[in-house]
This record gives structure tokens, C-alpha cells and sequence, in this order.
């Protein structure tokens, strides 16, 4: 790329790249109004050109490069946030370079660069780069600053639904950018609108309760446009349509040679189910395109096989999480170990790591949540810890040993009452505090006896709390627009960051 033409008997007009004025807030230009405006704020970097430029010509591949460079570094230095007031002071320079910011191939390289979006990849182009740029900004300051709007999902139960006393009681939950997805304890699938918060659909394909009450039990939901997949505690696993609600199996279920489906997720590419009950069976993984089982092995869930036939009667803690990232890498973990899988290789194993099996450092399996390039885990000794998917390396360290305190002594009169009423007889279970985790693509949210905390998942620093209280939870997903979670008496809740 060629250096920016000089006015003759005038100085060079190249920028000067200044030094970063690091602060310990993430710069950004304020929700909405001041996003559009893209005002800097804080963590501004500077730039400074002659001010008559007049009769001087910029290439405009060069002003380009030049404001990606200066997004780039700003947000490398302060994240994302940070990107916005620093482009802002490149606009700035003269009127030339301010033209440079209607360039729609500056805006859609900033999205990708910045936001870590592969636009190449992208089903759903925007109208404007550019707007989407301001959206991504102005989204990510909500949930950087607890902007959200929150509703309890209500709906409707039929008759027949609590049989066995629990049917109305969700158990799963998942997001897609339309959708979110509530599997239920009768095997109830119920599929609602993000936009207007309405059940748009319920799927219920016919059960029997072949080897206990809770065989029916939804373990998982892959959800992706307008295909819902979803999987039972008895190894059956459907296929539906999400505007018309029709269902069909796709895999039937042998409890008897593979145990109780523990934990059920997939991608575009594959659906994984993790199962406990058979020695040697513990990882099934199908071709989402063919819908055949193209790998049934793993020892992961061997120690775990008793509990796993006690969840087909019992509603106990989990077992064990399986997560799929956008590269095609499966992460399964128990209490005592998580193991990373290369989906490509359909489950040959290229990374395992032991989690001690001390009484005091056992995995608390509902806190494992993965994004992209890494995952979360929490453990009994109140630490939480953010690492890389791959490799284990980069951890972030938290402690959410606090939270849980404060949280587990204001709740304990109302968590001891709902846990004697659910039935829960199982001796494993331990009176120690419960954390459900979930990880978008910058905060980690863990929900300590009924109460959703933040932190910045970058640097481990405590964020917030959110306001409301959702009592003995069942589940906790979060994408980069939304926090959902589903609870055995107060339902559904849902926090949408969106601007």
C-alpha cells in the first residue's frame, strides 16, 4: 500500500499514531443517541493531521487501513468498547478522512475485526455495516453496564402436563437469535418469540415411561433457524419444524444398551449426546445433515453410572455438560474431569485434563458453559476460572465465594424450602451453595442460589448483580443478546441487552 501523497512546501499530513490514555473502564460512546454519534469518551487514541488539507488527495485504502489499524488497537488495549471513541478521533482529523466513515467496507471490516465476527460465514447480512456496527456497540455497553430488559415468560400447561408432579417444570433451555427453547420434565418442548416474548410453538411427541416417571425428561435442544433438535432422557431424539410444530424421531432410544442421555447439544454439523448408565458408551455423535450415529464411545461418565440410571426417577443434579463450539470442538466434563474432543475426527480425543477429585475441588457441573474459544468452570472451593478451549492456557481466575455467601444466607429460608418440597431424596446430593454458569462472548454469569452475578469474563472483575431473584434453578444460557434461565417454581426469566 502506497504512503499518502505529500502537499508540496507544506509538512507531511501522515498521522501520528499517538499514545493510549489507558483507562480502567472500557472507553465506549454511550447507548443509542451517543452510539450513533460515535462521541469519544475515554480511551481515546489520538490523532492529529495538518488542518488545511485543501487540494490533497488521501487514498482511500490508506485512511481505511489507518482507522482498522487504530479500532484494532484500541480495542486490543481497552476491548471492544474501546474502538468507538478512537475511530471517532480518526474521523476527525478533516473533512477527507470524515467521508472515509459512510464506507461500508470499512464497517464490515471493523465488525469482523473488532466484534470477531466472520462475515465471510454470516446467513444474515445487514442493510448497513455500519448500523450493525453501532447495534454490536451499543448491546455490549447495555450488558457492560446491567441495561436490560426483563420478563417473566408465562405460559399455558395442560392438564395432563404434571402427571407425575413435575411436568410443568422446565428443565433446559437454549437461544438462537429468534428463538428461545424450554424443554420440560414431561417432555414438553415450548419454543418463544425473543421479539414479542410469545410461545410461538409446543412439540410433544408421544413418550412412554418405560424405565421410570422422568424418562420423558427433555435433556437438550439444538435450535438453528427454523429446526429445533431435541433429545430425551431416554435416548430419543427428535426433529421439528418451529413455525408449524410438527415432529418427527429421528433416533430411537435404547436405554438398556447405552444408559440415560445426560446432556444433549449439536451445531449445524453434528449432535453430541452424553450418556451415564453402560461402561464405554459415554459420548454419541450423529451427522446433523444424514442423522446417523457415526461415533458411540468414551469412559468419561463410567464413574457416574449409578446416578445416571437415578435420574430416570429422581430429580437430581447433573451429571454431566457436553458443549459444541463454532470450530467443531466438543467439550464434555464431569465432576471429576473435562475432556475436549476434535468433532472433525468424530471424537478423537486431543486434550484431557484431570480435575482433582478432592472433596473440596469437585467441578460443579452446572457452572460449565462454553463460547467459541473458551469455557467456564466453577468448583466447590468458590473459585470460577475462564480458560482455553484448545490449550487450558490464558486462565482468567475469579472468586465468586463471596456472592455465594451473601446470596446463600438471604435465600436459605426459601432454597431449604423448595429443595424438601421437589422430592429430591438423593444422598449425593451435598448442602453446599448451587452455581449455574453461562459465558457469552465478553461476561461470565453465574447464578448463585437464585441470584445471576457478572463479571467481565477478560479480566475476572465483578460487574453486577442482576436485580431479579429467580429462586431454586434448573438451568442458565446466555448469548451476546440475551441472559435466560428457568427455575422450578417461578418459571422463566429472560433479560434481553438488546438497544
Amino acid at each position: 500500500m502506497s504512503p499518502p501523497p505529500e502537499k508540496r512546501g507544506a509538512s507531511s499530513a501522515q498521522p501520528h499514531l499517538g499514545r493510549r490514555r489507558h483507562n480502567s473502564e472500557e472507553g465506549e460512546a454511550s447507548s443509542s443517541s451517543a452510539a450513533r454519534s460515535l462521541r469519544p469518551e475515554s480511551h481515546e487514541v489520538e490523532v492529529s493531521a495538518e488542518d488545511d488539507n485543501e487540494g490533497l488527495v488521501w487514498p482511500e485504502p490508506f485512511v481505511e487501513a489507518v482507522a482498522r489499524k487504530v479500532a484494532l488497537a484500541a480495542a486490543q488495549g481497552g476491548g471492544a468498547l474501546a474502538a468507538a471513541p478512537a475511530l471517532v478521533t480518526v474521523f476527525q482529523v478533516c473533512s477527507t478522512w470524515r467521508t472515509i466513515s459512510h464506507s461500508e467496507i470499512l464497517w464490515e471490516a471493523l465488525v469482523q475485526d473488532v466484534w470477531e465476527w466472520d462475515t465471510s460465514q454470516t446467513t444474515r447480512r445487514p442493510q448497513s455495516w455500519r448500523d450493525e456496527y453501532i447495534r454490536l456497540h451499543s448491546t455490549a455497553s447495555n450488558f457492560r453496564h446491567n441495561r436490560a430488559k426483563y420478563t417473566l415468560i408465562e405460559y399455558e400447561v395442560s392438564s395432563d402436563s404434571s402427571g407425575n408432579g413435575a411436568g410443568a417444570v422446565c428443565r433446559c433451555l437454549t437461544l438462537s437469535p429468534e428463538y428461545l427453547a424450554v424443554g420440560f420434565f414431561d417432555g414438553a418442548v415450548r419454543i418463544f418469540s425473543l421479539t414479542s416474548k410469545e410461545c410461538v410453538n409446543t412439540m410433544k411427541p408421544p413418550h412412554e415411561n418405560r424405565l421410570g416417571p422422568l424418562s420423558r425428561a427433555i435433556s437438550g435442544i439444538v435450535i438453528n433457524d427454523d429446526r429445533v433438535v431435541f433429545a430425551s432422557f431416554d435416548g430419543n431424539v427428535f426433529v421439528g419444524e418451529v413455525l408449524t410444530g410438527l415432529v418427527r424421531r429421528a433416533h430411537v432410544g435404547n436405554v438398556v444398551n447405552d444408559g440415560t442421555l445426560v446432556d444433549f447439544t449439536g451445531s449445524e454439523k453434528f449432535w453430541v449426546g452424553l450418556y451415564a448408565g453402560i461402561p464405554g458408551h459415554a459420548c454419541h455423535i450423529w451427522d446433523a445433515v444424514t442423522e446417523q450415529l457415526v461415533f458411540n464411545a468414551g469412559d468419561i461418565t463410567d464413574s457416574e453410572a449409578l446416578r445416571g440410571w437415578r435420574l430416570l426417577t429422581e430429580q437430581a443434579e447433573r451429571i454431566g455438560r457436553v458443549r459444541v463450539n463454532r470450530d467443531g470442538i466438543l467439550l464434555t466434563a464431569t465432576r471429576f474431569k473435562v475432556t475436549v474432543f476434535d468433532l472433525e475426527s468424530y471424537g478423537v480425543s486431543f486434550r484431557r485434563e484431570e480435575i482433582a477429585m478432592d472433596e473440596q475441588q469437585q467441578l460443579i457441573v452446572e457452572s460449565v458453559d462454553a463460547n467459541n474459544d473458551w469455557f467456564l468452570t466453577a468448583s466447590d472451593d468458590g473459585a470460577a476460572r475462564i480458560r482455553r478451549i484448545t490449550d487450558f492456557e490464558d486462565s482468567w481466575a475469579f472468586s465468586f465465594a463471596e456472592a455465594a455467601a451473601t446470596d446463600a444466607n438471604s435465600a436459605n429460608s426459601t432454597t431449604s424450602t423448595s429443595r424438601s418440597s421437589s422430592g429430591n431424596t438423593n444422598s449425593d446430593r451435598r448442602n453446599r451453595v448451587r452455581v449455574f454458569g453461562a459465558l457469552n462472548t465478553r461476561q461470565a454469569f453465574l447464578c448463585i442460589e437464585g441470584s445471576v452475578h457478572a463479571w467481565d469474563a477478560k479480566s475476572g472483575m465483578r460487574l453486577y448483580r442482576l436485580d431479579e431473584w429467580m429462586g431454586e434453578v434448573f438451568d442458565l444460557v446466555a448469548d451476546d443478546e440475551h441472559v435466560a434461565g428457568c427455575a422450578i417454581d417461578t418459571g422463566i426469566h429472560l433479560w434481553s441487552f438488546r438497544p
